[in-house]
């Protein structure tokens, strides 16, 4: 048998996997991508090891398009940005068979493994493979329990959405939330959201959901401070949501 030097000697096998990219897509009810900090914001929750690809219900459409999927009086109402940063507002029914293509190409064309909806709104149910997080019912969980029988104050960008809001939190065994409307997307949303953060305190909240995606980590700062209170911001929440789908 040869004698060999210890730094001859082949290293030792190792059992452990060479760290994986994860492949997630984000689905907006707008364009893809979206030029505010939502990308970098759910990456900061993420991690490095996992990849995003958007896309959007109004990518590919034109301004004339796009004015066509305004909402009626009856619909339900729901905001967003398009690429150059103008905020639109569109109705759900109308995006929906867009949303149902723009996933499929998530899942077909990218080969995504995982797939967040980045709204806060009610869905139907999609046809998809892959997991789909459609995370409102995650989202206004987590709020009713960490209100933990308080009055819960809620954030919306459009006085339109007011009533809604309150209808679907009735049906979800909150009565009496305290809605009040500050526009992510408008020319002061800091102000706007500190004064609606005040108005929630004011009215007993105990604690505060920002219930759209287009409210940042910079808004929640805001927020908190003005409400004293706790804060939940529905994207950092829902990119924690999906890491536990994918991990």
């Amino acid at each position: 048998m040869t004698n060999m030097r210890p730094d001859q000697l082949a290293p030792p096998r190792s059992n452990a996997t060479k760290p994986t990219t994860t492949t997630v897509g984000v689905l907006t009810i707008g364009q893809s991508p979206r030029p505010d900090t939502l990308s970098q914001d759910m990456q900061a929750v993420l991690g490095s090891r996992v990849r995003v690809i958007e896309r959007g219900a109004l990518d590919e459409l034109s301004e004339t398009e796009i004015q066509r999927l305004a909402p009626g009086t009856d619909d339900y109402h729901l905001i967003t940005l398009l690429r150059d940063g103008r905020s639109v507002h569109v109705s759900k029914r109308a995006i929906l068979d867009r949303l149902q293509a723009q996933l499929g190409a998530l899942e077909d064309d990218e080969g995504v493994d995982a797939t967040l909806m980045l709204c806060t709104g009610e869905f139907p149910a999609f046809s998809h493979r892959r997991p789909l997080l459609l995370p409102q019912a995650a989202l206004y969980g987590a709020t009713i329990g960490i209100a933990n029988g308080g009055r819960i104050g809620l954030l919306t960008p459009l006085a339109t959405q007011v009533e809604q809001a309150r209808r679907k939190w009735r049906e979800m065994g909150v009565p009496d939330a305290e809605v009040v409307v500050a526009n992510p997307y408008g020319d002061d949303p800091a102000g706007a959201i500190a004064a609606a953060g005040a108005a929630a305190r004011d009215a007993g909240a105990r604690v505060l959901f920002m219930d759209c995606f287009g409210y940042n980590l910079t808004m929640k700062a805001a927020a908190r401070h003005a409400f004293g209170r706790p804060v939940v911001l529905a994207r950092s929440l829902a990119a924690r949501l999906l890491v536990e789908m994918i991990d």
